[in-house]
């Protein structure tokens, strides 16, 4: 079994950025929040607020969209062509996906990609909240180890150090710059 973070990863770009905005240029009365999402990202990028709740907030807007299943799906069908051939060509069914992302705009490109175990930010859609902590860093160990407490895996890809603690729970750890994985050695 071999652990992908998604974000830059395995997709170009940053999947819940593109949402957001693909939201705001199709929703365009998010507009008038423009203000208030400047104040959030100020707070975030100050270190006012940390990820989570900058999450929460970024995203308050999500409960009011009752079909926000349909509207993930069609914001996929749109973006599915950015997941990296490098990692088409070496997918296998017992892939994991483990991204900080937000499950609910994740889980749909997962699906397409016919991947069936996804570990992700948990993002209530009727309430705007996130329930647990967000899936980074540690965290994701946490929660793979909640399902395969005794499980190593083969290998874990991701364009991020932040991810040392997933890919020091592996037998081979990558790191992915420039569309490319690269294999690194991490002391074990």
């Amino acid at each position: 079994m071999n652990g992908f973070d998604f974000d830059k990863t395995i997709y170009r770009g940053d999947c819940s950025t593109n949402f957001f905005f693909y939201m705001i240029f199709t929703r365009f009365y998010l507009l008038i929040f423009s203000p208030y999402f400047l104040v959030v990202f100020l707070l975030y990028g100050l270190h006012l607020i940390g990820k989570k709740k900058f999450k929460e907030l970024m995203f308050f807007f999500i409960p009011w969209h009752k079909n926000i299943d349909k509207i993930t799906a069609k914001f996929w069908k749109k973006n599915i062509k950015k997941i990296e051939n490098w990692y088409l060509d070496i997918q296998k069914d017992d892939d994991i996906i483990i991204s900080a992302g937000l499950e609910f705009i994740v889980r749909p490109a997962i699906e397409m990609l016919g991947i069936k175990t996804l570990l992700a930010t948990r993002y209530d859609t009727s309430t705007g909240k996130i329930s647990g902590e967000n899936c980074y860093n540690k965290e994701k160990v946490i929660r793979f180890r909640e399902i395969y407490p005794n499980e190593t895996l083969e290998a874990f890809y991701s364009d991020s150090l932040s991810d040392l603690p997933m890919m020091e729970i592996s037998k081979r750890a990558f790191l992915v710059t420039k569309s490319k994985p690269n294999e690194i050695y991490v002391n074990k």
